[in-house]
């Protein structure tokens, strides 16, 4: 028995366990009772192979996309993720804002990738959320094939009404959800004034995921949205186009 390696799935084991909140070191040292040098030196290596991720300098630790990728449904995952790279870090670079790649797991957004921004005031980023809060989880659920819309529509409800405002009824969701599909773009405000836009990508004309940028409501200027809306489009192109020329 390799203790090492025992002590790394550890790590990993008490993390997953509640996946909405951080671990500090301290934290899983102290319930894994490991030396706190021991543990972190664990962390590093896990980091770097992107089992699990940082939230910021001095915070806690959450599962990585590496993690995410060893488990669920999802096809393409780590083809995802290769051609999405490069064309996202170019997309934060350029609006200096930050960019996420999300997909659907189960009833939730799940973010495999994020390059954050340089500015001061940062969002900070679940990994896993509730389809309806985020523009990316409305997007993918958009464009959806219908039968598979409709299923996942029954299994999550219809979202409250401070998370999506004059939804009523399934109608008037699905008129919201053919509004976004009908322009290939997702906007939404959060309750903390957090602005989230977002595109589809495509694999084989099926939608596999989409592309956010999100910032502050108030850098969300008209010149700043129509900035967005170019770059982001244009890195979404980029993306699709990877998707479409690898071979399986």
């Amino acid at each position: 028995m390799i203790q090492v390696i025992n002590r790394a799935l550890d790590i990993l084991e008490l993390i997953s366990k509640d996946r909405s909140k951080s671990f500090p070191l301290t934290e899983i040292s102290r319930q894994l009772n490991l030396n706190k040098a021991t543990c972190a030196n664990i962390i590093k290596t896990l980091v770097s192979r992107e089992y699990i991720e940082q939230e910021g300098r001095m915070k806690g630790y959450r599962l990585g996309s590496m993690a995410y990728l060893l488990t669920g449904k999802y096809l393409y995952k780590k083809e995802l993720l290769v051609a999405a790279e490069e064309p996202m870090n170019t997309l934060s670079r350029e609006l200096n804002e930050g960019c996420i790649l999300s997909i659907l797991n189960e009833n939730m957004r799940l973010i495999l990738h994020e390059v954050k921004s340089t500015h001061e005031l940062q969002v900070v980023n679940k990994k896993e959320k509730e389809i309806y809060r985020t523009s990316t989880g409305r997007m993918i659920l958009a464009c959806m094939d219908k039968k598979e819309q409709t299923k996942l529509i029954q299994k999550c409800g219809l979202p409250s009404n401070d998370i999506w405002s004059g939804i009523e009824d399934e109608d008037d969701l699905a008129i919201e959800l053919n509004k976004i599909k009908k322009k290939q773009l997702a906007e939404q405000v959060s309750e903390a004034h957090i602005v989230g836009i977002a595109i589809p990508l495509y694999r084989n004309k099926e939608v596999i995921a989409s592309l956010g940028v999100y910032l502050p409501q108030t850098r969300y200027t008209s010149s700043m949205k129509k900035k967005i809306l170019s770059n982001l489009r244009k890195a979404g192109s980029v993306i699709n186009e990877k998707l479409l020329s690898q071979q399986y």
